[in-house]
């Protein structure tokens, strides 16, 4: 691509814009940056940017998703060619998205996970502090506007955030235009993917007839007045978060094997807006995709119903209802792992792994070693020898414990002991230290790991 001339007060423009937003959102003094680089004129704008203006050290990062044949090959090409000739470390990956996704992934699901868990593994590998992606403020209107036809709320009409955990778009205040013409000026090239024409995607369709409708016919500055507006819910939704973070903090319990689990009775007390703030704040604690609004409802629905109830949120993970807890499980938890045997002699001491669980049990002569406080031992009669096994508590039945939520006792290890006199059984968090005229006692000690 030939170069024309540079507009001098462009460049010093985007100069600014990027080294502001650095400032602002604590990059800028960073290590290091990995760029997610696709090629296209967005990334490419964003890597030039950053190799020309920013102090630290800059590396590239490619993923080939396999999805385009032919020209998702020549893409990974090009990163890779232009890369080494600027003399800049470039790492590409070839993956299969389809082949690759997991139960209930979409496509763009699976390649958002598997490009992120590329770059963030390389961040440990090369020390670097951030991944940079080439988001602008076009994708930010125009992500307002998909949430806002798909059923959003504040949040979803924020658009792009500047920062996100280690993840940065330092050009999320540069219009697209302004970034092409950066290139166009320099003779930088880069590959347009022919997906972007295509009106078969919603985004698309905003990008190619919405926005040009609406500026030849309503308001030309109609970005401009978006971009205020996300400003405005930014700020909104910045408060919302901070409430929403306090009602967690009081709604939230510790019950392995959830991901995190809130007692019912709790988060039925608050209101119907506070309950769809936490959920939407415990989704983005667990890095889950965001609810739109009709399902972000229904779960809350859910939430103040009684008896057993089952919500996919996405790929394996569900959220499951019951009168003590509600819970945020992956699927597999559902299931109980093998169970599991040892014998025991007196004075002897076993230690099983079972799932997450960790059960040392010890068998004491009477009045010897005690068990060690809490909830989580227990010192009971027993016999010597004896067996001691785990396997997951019931659903129902003579070994099914109140207070256990139903979606918890499979992976909550019951243990058993039996011996020629005596069989009996122990479940974490059953309260249990019974002083024993017999000749001995076991001991236990349970850990989740």
């Amino acid at each position: 691509m030939r170069p024309v001339s540079p507009d001098p007060t462009l460049e010093a423009k985007l100069k600014d814009a990027l080294m502001s937003s650095g400032l602002k959102h604590g990059w800028w003094g960073s290590g290091g940056l990995l760029v997610a680089l696709s090629g296209g004129g967005d990334s490419m704008a964003t890597f030039e940017l950053l190799r020309r203006f920013f102090p630290g050290r800059i590396s590239a990062a490619h993923l080939e998703h396999g999805l385009r044949g032919e020209a998702s090959e020549e893409d990974a090409a090009f990163v890779a060619s232009y890369c080494e000739r600027q003399g800049v470390k470039c790492f590409v990956r070839h993956a299969r998205v389809d082949r690759d996704r997991l139960p209930g992934e979409s496509p763009e699901m699976a390649g958002r996970r598997i490009r992120y868990e590329f770059f963030f593994d390389l961040l440990d590998q090369e020390g670097l502090e951030f991944v940079a992606t080439g988001h602008n403020s076009d994708d930010s209107v125009e992500t307002m506007l998909f949430n806002l036809f798909r059923g959003t709320g504040v949040r979803g009409l924020s658009g792009i955030t500047p920062r996100r955990d280690r993840v940065i778009r330092p050009v999320i205040g540069i219009s697209r235009r302004e970034l092409r013409q950066f290139l166009t000026e320099r003779g930088i090239p880069w590959r347009e993917d022919e997906t972007n024409a295509h009106d078969c995607y919603s985004r698309n369709k905003i990008r190619n007839h919405l926005l040009p409708w609406v500026r030849d016919n309503i308001n030309e500055s109609t970005e401009g007045a978006l971009l205020g507006l996300s400003g405005e819910c930014a700020e909104t939704d910045a408060e919302s978060e901070k409430k929403a973070e306090s009602v967690l903090g009081w709604i939230s319990r510790r019950r392995p094997p959830a991901l995190a689990s809130w007692d019912t009775r709790a988060a039925r007390k608050i209101s119907p807006r506070s309950l769809e703030a936490a959920v939407r704040a415990q989704g983005r604690m667990l890095g889950l995709p965001t609810l739109d609004r009709r399902r972000a409802g229904e779960l809350c629905r859910l939430i103040t119903l009684s008896g057993r109830w089952r919500f996919q949120w996405a790929g394996t993970t569900e959220v499951c209802g019951a009168r003590e807890a509600i819970g945020w499980l992956d699927r597999s938890a559902l299931r109980p792992p093998p169970g599991i045997a040892a014998s025991l002699g007196l004075g002897q001491r076993v230690a099983l792994d079972w799932g997450r669980w960790r059960i040392e049990a010890y068998l004491a002569e009477n009045g010897g070693e005690r068990a060690r406080s809490g909830a989580m031992g227990a010192r009971l009669p027993a016999d010597a020898p004896c067996t001691v096994s785990v396997s997951g508590v019931p659903f129902t039945g003579p070994g099914f414990l109140r207070g256990i939520p139903w979606w918890s006792a499979p992976s909550t290890p019951m243990i058993s002991w039996e011996s020629e006199k005596r069989a009996a059984q122990w479940t974490p968090g059953a309260f249990a230290d019974v002083h024993n005229a017999d000749s001995c006692d076991i001991i236990i000690h349970v850990f989740c790991q």
